[in-house]
């Protein structure tokens, strides 16, 4: 198991996304999961600033590495 909110855990789940949608073009299954986590990311208010920012930079990463076939 990866760690919570890392690069992997969310390349891993940006994955997991395209393949439970499969009539869905990847980029925008993409989207919908990265919309998805960063509204959940922005209204924890319960977070410090720093650890969602670092929680958005992986997943910002994880979306990059994806969409280009890594």
């Amino acid at each position: 198991m990866t760690e919570l909110f890392s690069v992997p855990y969310f390349i891993e789940n940006f994955k997991t996304h395209i393949d439970m949608n499969p009539n869905e073009e990847k980029i925008h299954a993409m989207n919908s999961y990265y919309r998805s986590v960063v509204s959940t990311l922005v209204q924890d208010q319960l977070t410090k600033n720093a650890v969602v920012l670092k929680r958005i930079q992986h997943l910002d990463e994880a979306y990059n590495q994806v969409k280009r076939g890594q």
